[in-house]
């Protein structure tokens, strides 16, 4: 299958951080492409929504985020925990904190996310998106060495 041609490097490719900041934003504005243009263009991507299914490959991404877009964008606040980047990979752990309504009440639901990005020919590009269902917590920052289990 012949691949399509990478984008040339914009602004929103320059970094990690970038990147992560643009994916955000296309999830709140509901902007597939946009969100999809982030994503490598390497096979071996994968997104897992919170309690969802291992999605892999573009075509399995895209629609994976086309059925949550279905109504609109996501709001979503995201807090990275902590971030290691090297030359080449950059990794990201993070609280998502989306808005929910539980029996007329609006509270907080929260998810545990890992973002991995790679630097390609184009930019940097995200290869990993891991969400799971979580709790509110301390910044990893604010925990003392003893605290982190692993």
């Amino acid at each position: 299958m012949p691949r399509r041609k990478l984008p040339p490097q914009t602004p929103w490719t320059n970094s990690p951080d970038d990147v992560e900041a643009a994916f955000y934003e296309a999830l709140s504005s509901g902007n597939l492409d946009a969100l999809m243009a982030l994503w490598s263009e390497e096979d071996e991507i994968c997104c897992i929504h919170p309690g969802g299914q291992r999605l892999d490959g573009q075509a399995a991404i895209r629609e994976g985020f086309a059925q949550l877009f279905v109504n609109g964008g996501l709001q979503i606040n995201a807090e990275v925990q902590h971030r290691w980047h090297s030359m080449t990979s950059a990794a990201h752990s993070v609280v998502e904190r989306v808005p929910l309504d539980v029996d007329g009440q609006p509270q907080w639901g929260f998810v545990l996310a890992t973002n991995l990005f790679v630097q390609t020919a184009a930019g940097w590009r995200i290869v990993l998106h891991h969400a799971s269902p979580g709790a509110p917590q301390a910044p990893l920052a604010a925990m003392a060495p003893t605290d982190v289990l692993h």
